[in-house]
């Protein structure tokens, strides 16, 4: 299998005190891989270097290009917490904001067959500030299938949300891995979503496990 995220000898801090040192990390297509670490660790600074959001300093590759020649854009969504909380703040409907990014992406598809993916069908008319978590959730993943992105990437996406729906996260993950995404995810709930993924990489004091470090 391709690498479609390589980072090599990367080190990186806000200021004199680095935040991560020397991570090395290769995540390859079709696989769903997890992050974990404590609050602080620097799990974030990771996904939006990978992101381009922080200068990388041409140690991160994607998809086999140095990200400062091609960040990629087209073929990566980010669902972060804040984003899938900040849609509760949309004045519409689920199906009219699910038409408004088929537009937007010029594709011709039902929103009745993308909202059957994640299970929303019956939310259709519902307003976005009307959803639950789980449902703001699949709402946010459900605008990463529309773009049909290669990389899907996750920060905490459970957060706040049951335990029932986190596994039926997972599994949607997990299939959509086996069906030619790759998927990175960041996640303090280890002990549910380790059995779904196929790596767990650890960051702790800066540095990140190998990666070959297998969690079963």
């Amino acid at each position: 299998m391709n690498n479609v995220v390589e980072i090599n000898n990367l080190s990186f801090g806000y200021d004199k005190n680095k935040i991560l040192k020397d991570i090395n990390l290769v995540v390859k297509e079709k696989e769903f891989d997890l992050i974990i670490g404590e609050n602080g660790v620097g799990k974030s600074t990771l996904l939006n270097l990978i992101l381009g959001n922080l200068k990388s300093y041409k140690k991160i590759k994607l998809f086999g290009d140095y990200i400062d020649k091609n960040n990629h854009y087209k073929d990566i969504s980010y669902i972060s917490q804040n984003a899938v909380n900040g849609y509760r703040n949309f004045p519409t409907t689920v199906s009219e904001a699910v038409d408004i990014h088929l537009a937007y992406l010029k594709k011709d598809r039902d929103v009745s067959d993308y909202l059957k993916l994640v299970n929303l069908e019956r939310c259709s008319n519902k307003r976005l500030s009307e959803l639950s978590g789980g449902q703001l959730q699949r709402f946010g993943l459900l605008l990463a299938l529309i773009k049909d992105a290669k990389l899907i990437i996750l920060d905490e996406p459970t957060t706040g949300i049951d335990s029932k729906f986190s596994i039926t996260l997972y599994e949607l993950l997990k299939e959509l891995s086996r069906n030619g995404k790759t998927i990175i995810m960041v996640t303090h709930n280890l002990s549910d979503a380790k059995k779904y993924a196929d790596k767990v990489f650890e960051i702790k004091d800066g540095v990140i496990g190998g990666v070959n470090a297998w969690y079963t």
